[in-house]
């Protein structure tokens, strides 16, 4: 079976979920597409060795020549213009791995494959369930203390509506009696600091706050060093932060909302509430999580020995089901059937 890729090159978050799959599946063909963008991305082209590179959107000579000789392609969220048609004229397999806030009926994969069960039941029918794996060869096993003490924050870029909880958390250190350290990372400079200003917020002198706005080639070293992940994530299906905290190792606060309480452990999520809702090309209800209730979270992991060694245990058993050796042969499936 000759499968093909189509990837991004960049370091955000479908740049490095296409760079697993071009090392863990190692497809007969990639094609790079490089979109157009407000802010110019660099491009990580040894990542994808050989790779057919296109400059906007694909056109229906670049897909013909991509596709000659593949059985099979991937994609992650969108099909770049007209991948559907020109495959389904060719005969080729496609299989898009969509995101539910960006799911467009005009697309026309083979098959829909969902990151997560994320209003899993408002996909087209016929879509399957398909985790993103977890690059365990990235996170080197190391010794964890006996609490936590040192906690990591992953903004990422800045998404709509304050996507990953940022000021959920900067107001939630308030109420920390512990003394920790939290590192923010945040691939836009100044957003977590006018986060901080515009809401006057106060760090207590036993939390130490760390904020790096460095453009990570090497996204698994944000985790190294790190006890444990926080992110009181508003909305969303695939959280790739997360499965990278738990390929480190460590444990994931995030709120108790779905798809959280899907795949995370009871101990780990936080209460939240409903606080509004917005339409992408979806309609998507948000939520705001109770800071007071995380506060006590990150105690607990900062003193409770019995429970922060727990949680390293339940991370670990997490690592071993969501890594590339235990999904790849329900990708090979898929894409073969």
């Amino acid at each position: 079976m000759r499968l093909g890729l189509i990837a991004r090159a960049d370091n955000r978050g479908l740049g490095q979920q296409t760079w697993a799959v071009q090392r863990n599946l190692n497809p007969a063909k990639t094609m790079v597409v490089d979109c157009p963008s407000q802010q110019p991305l660099q491009l990580h082209l040894d990542r994808f060795p050989n790779a057919q590179v296109v400059h906007g959107l694909p056109t229906e000579y670049d897909y013909a020549t991509f596709l000659d000789g593949l059985d099979a392609v991937y994609t992650a969220e969108t099909g770049y213009g007209d991948l559907w048609s020109v495959a389904n004229r060719m005969g080729v397999k496609t299989v898009l791995h969509a995101n539910y806030e960006f799911l467009d009926p005009r697309d026309q994969p083979t098959v829909w494959a969902a990151p997560s069960l994320w209003n899993y039941d408002r996909f087209p029918a016929g879509a399957v369930h398909l985790p993103v794996p977890i690059e365990l060869d990235r996170f080197p096993t190391t010794d964890k203390p006996l609490t936590a003490s040192r906690f990591l924050h992953v903004v990422g870029r800045p998404a709509i509506h304050d996507r990953n909880g940022t000021l959920d958390l900067l107001q939630a250190l308030q109420h920390v009696r512990a003394r920790i350290t939290v590192t923010v990372t945040c691939q836009v400079p100044g957003y977590v600091a006018g986060l901080i200003y515009d809401h006057h917020i106060h760090t207590p002198d036993n939390v130490t706050l760390i904020v790096d706005s460095v453009d990570h080639d090497d996204y698994w070293t944000v985790y190294t060093n790190q006890h444990a992940l926080i992110l009181p994530r508003r909305f969303g299906g695939l959280c790739l932060p997360a499965n990278e905290a738990i390929g480190a190792g460590i444990p994931v606060i995030m709120p108790d909302i779905d798809p959280n309480n899907t795949w995370l452990p009871a101990a780990w999520l936080t209460p939240s509430m409903m606080s509004g809702d917005f339409r992408a090309k979806q309609h998507i209800v948000y939520h705001q999580t109770d800071i007071v209730a995380l506060a006590a979270t990150i105690d607990q992991l900062a003193t409770d020995e019995d429970f922060y060694g727990h949680s390293l245990w339940k991370a670990s058993e997490l690592r071993k089901c969501f890594s590339w050796e235990t999904l790849t042969p329900r990708y090979e499936e898929i894409f073969s059937a």
